[in-house]
This record gives structure tokens, C-alpha cells and sequence, in this order.
């Protein structure tokens, strides 16, 4: 029976295995020791599609680190381990823009964090700045604004360079500057201001990267000499639920054509 190898057990991943268990052997691997991705694990979505892929295999808690065309290894709490397989699809998802990617001049001071580190720190009770601009206006900034409010920033502004996409926490503490670009920021050995597009400079003691979404390629054989590799990793900021499966479903397709 054909061997496919899943990265990635959000909703793409899961509709993809979904698709796929009823003629091939399907692994699962994720990083994170539970389905669901940015969905969640108890999600209407992740238990139907969890329960639609059964026959799967799951290796939850394991990072996938490279793929050779005919392997793909990954390591967990046990060590390494080489999963053959004749096809790898990455649905790895997305990640906010970088810095370089987003082209901000300045310095290099401290203070400066994508959202998903925003996040992770002000839901671990670390607040990463206490007057932070949140550069963005999807689904990332809006999560990082609530997060940095709930651990303690003081004020956040919001640099929503296509508009404010959704919705953010009604609260005073929160200024929106729409149709506006982060082209710059300034201080020594944190950051203290960010330049505007127009000029125009924004005191601040934090600057988190929301903008803007590129997909995760964190499995280098993939992107250097992978053979028979599909990517499922749509882009879409605000994201859905239903857009996350239709694409699991779509590389299952290709999965098939290019085998």
C-alpha cells in the first residue's frame, strides 16, 4: 500500500489524512502533542475529522526535521526515528512576516518579537512590552493584542497596515492606526519609537510582528531536494475553518496525481 507522511495535525492535516487513509498508509506527525493546530483540539472540526481519520497513524509530540524523497525523520522524547513513505505533504501552517521579509530599517534593539512569541510569553504571564505596538490586522494581531492586555500591557497600538481584519477587545487601553506601515524603529538597547509610513513616529517599548503570513517550511529536504512533496498551507488572514479542509482535501488530490 502507497505510505504518506502528514506534517502537521491541524485541520489541513487531519482533512488531508482524512482523505487519503482509505487507500494509503497515513502518518501524522506534529510537533505539538495534540490535533487541532491553532483550531484546538476540541473543536467541532479537529474531533470530526480526528474520528474520520482513525486509521491513521498519529506521532503527536514528534518534530519532522528532514525529508530525503524516500524518508522523512523525525525525533521526539525517544530519539530519532526514519519513517519511509512515498509521499510527504506539509501542512505545517503559516507564520507572521519577519522583520527582513517586512523590510522595517533601524537598529537591532531588544523588544522586538513575531506574534507567536508575543503570544506564548503573555499567555505564560510575560508581558513583552508594556506599551507595545501590534503590527497587523488579522487573525495574530488580534490574538496578540488580547494576550498583551490580559498580562499587562498599559496601552497597545494597533498598526493595521490593510485595516483591522478582526475584531479587536473593546477595551480604552487599545488605539488603532488603520491603513498605516511600520517602515522603521529606533532606540538603544530597546526599542522606544517605530516610524510610520508617512513619517510619522509612535513612541513604544515593544514591536510585534502580526503582518502578513508565509508558510513554515521547517523540514529542509522539503524545500532543497525533496521529491514528491505537497504543500497544504493556505494563507489566508482571517483564516477558516472551512478553508484550512478544503485545502487538506485539495493536496490529498495532488498526493494522488503525483503518484
Amino acid at each position: 500500500m502507497t505510505a504518506v507522511c502528514v506534517v502537521g495535525a491541524g485541520i489541513t492535516g487531519l482533512a488531508c489524512a482524512a482523505e487519503l487513509v482509505a487507500d494509503a498508509d497515513v502518518t501524522v506527525v506534529d510537533r505539538i502533542p495534540v490535533p487541532g493546530g491553532v483550531h484546538g483540539w476540541e473543536a467541532p472540526e479537529t474531533l470530526r475529522l480526528t474520528a474520520l481519520a482513525g486509521a491513521a497513524r498519529m506521532l503527536l509530540g514528534e518534530t519532522a526535521i528532514r525529508w530525503d524523497g524516500s524518508e522523512l525523520v523525525v525525533v521526539g522524547q525517544d530519539g530519532a526515528r526514519r519513517l519511509a513513505a512515498d509521499a510527504l505533504v506539509i501542512a505545517a501552517g503559516a507564520r507572521p512576516l519577519g522583520r527582513a521579509e517586512l523590510v522595517i530599517a533601524g537598529g537591532r534593539p531588544a523588544g522586538i518579537l513575531a506574534a507567536t512569541v508575543a503570544c506564548h510569553l503573555a499567555e505564560n504571564g510575560v508581558v513583552c512590552g508594556l506599551r507595545p505596538v501590534v503590527y497587523g490586522g488579522g487573525d495574530w494581531a488580534a490574538r496578540a493584542v488580547h494576550e498583551l492586555l490580559s498580562a499587562g500591557a498599559l496601552a497597545v497600538t494597533v498598526v493595521a497596515a490593510d485595516g483591522v481584519q478582526v475584531a479587536l477587545p473593546p477595551d480604552g487601553r487599545v488605539t488603532v492606526r488603520d491603513g498605516a506601515h511600520v517602515v522603521g524603529v529606533a532606540g538603544s538597547p530597546r526599542v522606544e519609537s517605530v516610524t510610520l509610513g508617512d513619517g510619522e513616529s509612535v513612541d513604544c517599548d515593544a514591536l510585534v510582528l502580526a503582518h502578513g503570513l508565509v508558510a513554515v517550511r521547517n523540514v529542509d529536504g522539503t524545500v532543497w531536494d525533496g521529491e514528491r512533496v505537497v504543500f497544504a498551507q493556505p494563507l489566508d488572514d482571517p483564516a477558516s475553518a472551512e478553508a484550512a479542509e478544503r485545502a487538506g482535501r485539495e493536496a490529498a488530490q495532488a498526493v494522488r496525481s503525483a503518484l
